[in-house]
């Protein structure tokens, strides 16, 4: 008898499988602490106010920029596999030590220390799944990965749901923590090395010349490219990283029990996955720049519908498309930044992409804490509002201009 020969899966997605996985540990940890906050303000014993709140979701943030901005360039000297293992560990011990915070304080700093870790994974993913894509879906395969945001968001949710009613919020973080440490690290320290070879990776950064590098980046209208796509990532970021934390608790002061917040926040973080998926999918065919216009302008629309009594089917669809026309643009604009600029600077302009812009991160909590004791239709006016002026950025200030890696082992099978 013939035995058939188990199937093979190609590098590329066993890189992008394990990517995604981690991902949406990030993901995770940015929904989680949004969900987590009605059982954080309900706790007597540490006395904590909405606008508190938002500073240490804030506190995150910092770290994230600080390990974007630093994994950027690391990515480029070191490669972005070497980096995406170290990032990975990192985090996990961070949100570990969210979970055994005694105090306030102590929360803030742990939310830093797994920001610099959550913070320096996005660069290195995105470089790594470049490194390793067929040219012809970057862009899908980048946004599929990127998908693991609100796959993650999805997955908060519904541990919320299972945990915080009686008051289990250690509980989510510890699982946020332990689940990327014990499944991805040992898979990408075996494996990685086979699936994404350092000829595959970007490893010749420390011989470069720092002055070519700057030139490569900056040159031939590279700048202006790039203070572009930091400011529409900053925009980006306000929206999501403020209404994933204070979504919640926007509709629950609007009459909707706990329990259909989370709800709103799943339909919301599926919206952003359907949305990262798509988006990717049609920049691959038509570009980045017109689908990251049309993107936040549908989110704009969407984020304002949210103000109104609308009936439940209606509701569902405006949350739906704000997902998509906010987080779920994100994985566009970074996959259109990674094809702007060429590949022996695409983890340095990640970084500075993804770290100044979080930036806007660290507004996006703080300003929804403010926002949280107002009117819905004040609230959300002012998200639609910035989600508009990032589609009026991408007409202005972002042009498209591809470089064209040579071939790379995306095409060489490994078995999973």
């Amino acid at each position: 008898m013939t035995i058939s020969p188990r199937p093979r899966v190609p590098a590329f997605v066993s890189v992008a499988v394990l990517a995604f996985i981690a991902i949406s540990a990030d993901g995770y940890d940015l929904a989680i602490f949004g969900a987590a906050i009605p059982d954080l303000l309900a706790d007597p014993n540490w006395g904590l106010t909405p606008a508190r709140i938002g500073v240490i979701a804030g506190t995150a943030i910092v770290g994230m920029c600080l390990g974007s901005i630093a994994a950027g360039v690391l990515a480029d000297r070191f490669g972005a596999r070497r980096l995406f293992l170290a990032c990975v560990t990192w985090f996990s011990l961070g949100m570990i030590f969210c979970a055994a915070a005694p105090t306030a304080e102590l929360l803030g700093i742990a939310r830093l220390v797994a920001g610099l870790g959550l913070g320096g994974l996005g660069p290195a993913a995105v470089a790594l799944t470049m490194s390793v894509a067929p040219h012809d879906r970057r862009n899908f395969l980048n946004g599929v990965m990127l998908t693991g945001l609100p796959v993650g968001g999805i997955t908060a949710a519904l541990s919320a749901l299972a945990f915080l009613e009686g008051g289990g919020w250690r509980a989510v973080f510890l699982i946020g923590g332990v689940i990327p440490l014990l499944l991805v690290v040992p898979i990408g320290a075996v494996k990685l090395r086979k699936w994404a070879p350092d000829s595959a990776d970007a490893t010749t950064g420390s011989g470069r010349n720092v002055r070519v590098s700057l030139r490569a980046l900056l040159g031939h209208g590279g700048a202006r490219a790039l203070a572009g796509f930091i400011v529409v990532t900053g925009c980006c970021q306000v929206l999501s990283y403020g209404l994933l934390t204070w979504l919640p608790q926007i509709m629950k002061s609007s009459g909707y029990s706990l329990g259909s917040s989370l709800v709103f926040l799943i339909v919301f973080s599926i919206g952003a996955m359907a949305g990262s998926a798509t988006g990717s999918w049609t920049a691959d065919r038509v570009g980045g720049r017109r689908v990251t216009i049309a993107g936040f302008a549908i989110g704009a629309v969407a984020i304002f519908g949210l103000s109104a009594a609308l009936p439940q089917p209606v509701l569902y669809l405006a949350l739906f498309l704000a997902g998509a026309g906010t987080v779920g643009i994100q994985p566009v604009v970074y996959g259109f930044a990674a094809l702007h600029f060429p590949a022996q600077v695409r983890g340095s302009a990640l970084g500075l992409i993804g770290g100044i812009g979080r930036i806007g991160g660290v507004c996006g909590p703080v300003l929804g804490g403010f926002l949280a004791g107002l009117p819905a239709l004040v609230s959300f006016s002012v998200f639609a509002g910035i989600a508009a002026f990032a589609s009026l950025l991408s007409v202005a200030a972002l042009t498209t201009r591809h470089h064209e890696p040579a071939p790379t082992t995306a095409t060489v099978p490994a078995e999973v």
